[in-house]
């Protein structure tokens, strides 16, 4: 067990780790949810906010989970004594831990998966690029993403607004235009009066 902990699952210091844990919410224990021990204090934008907007709200940032599991090995790492325990004793008293590590790992490339396609998504939507070269610049830049977003603005070529948006709903009414004879009300007819 310990060489698992050992090996490479932790990539930070427990100080890295932890100061980016304590910039975390803490969550109450919740039965369906038990893995999750904190929450970023992100609600993200929808997909209509401007992607300025978005950026600024950290709808693109990666997600804490990957910390959260990182938390969760050096907490099983502290619960170890070598000296002490035999190995079935450590799988039993470190169990816990490391289904929370392996859950929050699923959750994280789920979670930075869905970040990345919305990523891409809203940038070949809002300018004249494809995926494959926006790739090849992400990869190029060194920056955060609102630098890259300056980048953008200042370099590609914007999508006209009219191609941007959705037209979805019901059209504007039409005002000053009289309605054609077919879409006119027809009056009189109904149920007649009693007398």
């Amino acid at each position: 067990m310990y060489a698992f902990i050992k090996e490479g699952s932790i990539n930070h210091s427990r100080e890295t780790v932890m100061s980016h844990v304590k910039k975390l919410q803490p969550l109450n224990y919740n039965r369906f949810m038990w893995w999750r021990t904190h929450t970023d204090r992100v609600t993200p934008l929808g997909k209509r906010a401007l992607l300025k907007d978005r950026i600024l709200n950290g709808d693109f940032e990666p997600s804490s989970y990957f910390w959260q599991a990182q938390h969760a090995l050096y907490t099983a790492k502290d619960k170890l004594d070598l000296t002490k325990h035999d190995t079935r004793y450590q799988i039993e008293l470190c169990g816990i831990d490391f289904q929370r590590y392996k859950k929050l790992m699923e959750d994280f490339e789920k979670e930075e998966t869905n970040r990345m396609s919305a990523l891409y998504d809203t940038f070949t939507s809002e300018y004249r690029i494809t995926k494959e070269e926006l790739e090849e610049k992400f990869l190029k830049f060194n920056g955060t993403i609102l630098d890259f977003y300056n980048y953008a603005e200042e370099f590609f070529y914007k999508t006209p607004s009219s191609v941007r948006k959705d037209n979805r709903g019901r059209p504007k009414k039409v005002l000053n235009q009289p309605l054609p004879r077919v879409l006119q009300p027809k009056r009189g007819r109904g149920r007649p009066k009693k007398s």
